[in-house]
């Protein structure tokens, strides 16, 4: 099986950190509502990298949120 980035780091606290700090409630939310949850801990494990299930789809939609704000990279710690 081919390696992609999304199976190497699931973590996207880089992109959060690179988020100007105006910014950060909005694409926190963004990203809540692309992975389809609503609680604090969920998205804590996600951001972390600790959600094992984070499919191509919504590692694409995360990307592209990080995109709409400047940040090119966003994977990893």
């Amino acid at each position: 099986m081919e390696e992609t980035i999304y199976t190497k780091f699931r973590s996207f606290r880089k992109g959060l950190s690179e988020v100007k700090v105006k910014d950060l409630p909005h694409i926190k939310h963004d990203i809540m509502q692309a992975l389809g949850i609503s609680t604090e801990s969920s998205f804590s494990r996600y951001s972390r990298g600790l959600n094992k299930h984070l499919d191509i789809e919504k590692a694409k939609k995360i990307e592209d949120l990080f995109a709409s704000y400047g940040v090119d990279n966003c994977w990893g710690n």
